[in-house]
Parts: structure tokens; C-alpha cells; sequence
């Protein structure tokens, strides 16, 4: 039950039927670093009771975890800077409470999954930023923490372009892939949930020891672009 607004129109529809099912995430498309990425609840709780433009909200940006109150449709106004102008979206999606444990990026340098880096929030905030005080563990891609995600993650690889209509191109040089803790499955394991796929602002930077990797995956891509 994820929706996009790329219209403001179908944002005034859509969210206060899916805010009225329980708590939910608003995200822009221009955001970073947690900027504009919204949870939404709720004020009195009282989900699937008649909801109004009235009906208030409680609030938090991810970008530093600070909160706010407002009506659904003071809300919905606010949200109409993130829709209007040059690739303007909001994606709404529902609010997965295990956030509270953080998320693990899946750091890939073409088509290989080379760290593993689970971003945990601060005590009581939500967002896995460095900026509102999440802290960084790294671990390697064999990690046994995280055998049954690498597991999913690796079975689904062949398909992920595909679903973004784009069968026939390569995987991107480097892109990461950020998984929400889900419900426990009946042997007691960890399920994820892909949150985002990114590749638009990723680097390696601060893990320079990678760049061996990225030039022998750009070595591959131009070798399999001129067997074409």
C-alpha cells in the first residue's frame, strides 16, 4: 500500500484514507539526509474513526526527529511545496514501527554487495541520520546477522532493474539499498523491508579502501558495453 503524488489533487484524495488505516511515512523527492521525510500519526489514535481536514496529526521529520502538531489539511498544504516544480513527489507509505531499531544499507558496487552498515537511531528518535545522532555499525556482507536479508537480497538482485522497467541496463556503478526491520517470521528471524533503492548520492568517500573495487566494476562495464 505505497502511493506516489505526483499531482496534488490525488494527494488530498488519497492521504486521508491511508492515514485513517494507521500511521504513515511522507517523502519527498528531493530530500536528503531525512529532510522532508515525515511520520505521520494519528493525534488521538483513533484509527478508521470519521477523519476531517480537522482531525490533527502529530508529526516528525526524520531530519533531526523534531515534532510538530497540525490538521490533516494544514498538513496536506504544507506538503504541496514538496509536489509543485521540476520532479516534485511525494511517496506515501505505511509506517513500519521496527524503524525504531534503525535500518541496514546494503552498499553495492555494481552488481556486489560490499558492506553491510546498520544505522541505528538515537534513544527516542526515529530518523538513522548522522545529523539527529544515529550511530553507524559496519559489517561485512556474510555477516551471520543478516544471513536471511543477503539471502532475499541476492535472489531478488537479477530482478531489481526489471522492475524499474529498465531490463537491459547495467546495475548503477555504486547504489544502496536500505531495509526496515519487519515482524519476526515463525522460526523467529528477522524480516526486512526494501525501504529505498539510491544512487543519486552515494559515494565512497569516507571508504576509500573500496576504490579498488569500483575501478575493477568499471573496467566490467566497459568491457561488457563493447562486447555489445
Amino acid at each position: 500500500d505505497t502511493y506516489a503524488y505526483y499531482e496534488i489533487p490525488n494527494m488530498w484524495k488519497t492521504f486521508p484514507e491511508t492515514i485513517n488505516d494507521g500511521p504513515r511515512v511522507m517523502k519527498q523527492n528531493r530530500g536528503s539526509q531525512g529532510e522532508g521525510i515525515w511520520i505521520c500519526k494519528r493525534a488521538d489514535g483513533k484509527y478508521g474513526a470519521p477523519i476531517t481536514l480537522d482531525t490533527e496529526l502529530d508529526l516528525m521529520e526524520a531530519v533531526d526527529n523534531h515534532k510538530e502538531r497540525k490538521t490533516l489539511g494544514e498538513f496536506m498544504k504544507f506538503c504541496e511545496q514538496y509536489i509543485v516544480g521540476e520532479n516534485g513527489q511525494i511517496v506515501d507509505q505505511r509506517f513500519l514501527p521496527r524503524i525504531v531499531e534503525g535500518e541496514v544499507r546494503c552498499l553495492n558496487i555494481f552488481d556486489e554487495t560490499v558492506e553491510l552498515i546498520h544505522k541505528k537511531p538515537a534513544a527516542g528518535g526515529l530518523s538513522a541520520t548522522l545529523g539527529s545522532g544515529a550511530t553507524y555499525t559496519t559489517y561485512k556482507p556474510d555477516a551471520p546477522e543478516f544471513s536471511n536479508l543477503m539471502a532475499a537480497f541476492e535472489a531478488d538482485k537479477p530482478k531489481i532493474m526489471g522492475s524499474f522497467d529498465l531490463p537491459n541496463e547495467p546495475f548503477p556503478l555504486i547504489w544502496t539499498a536500505d531495509f526496515i526491520f519487519g515482524p519476526k517470521n515463525a522460526e523467529g528471524k528477522d524480516t526486512f523491508f526494501v525501504g529505498e533503492f539510491n544512487c543519486s548520492c552515494v559515494g565512497i568517500t569516507k571508504q576509500l579502501y573500496l576504490s579498488p573495487k569500483v575501478a575493477k566494476a568499471v573496467d566490467r562495464v566497459i568491457t561488457a558495453s563493447k562486447s555489445k
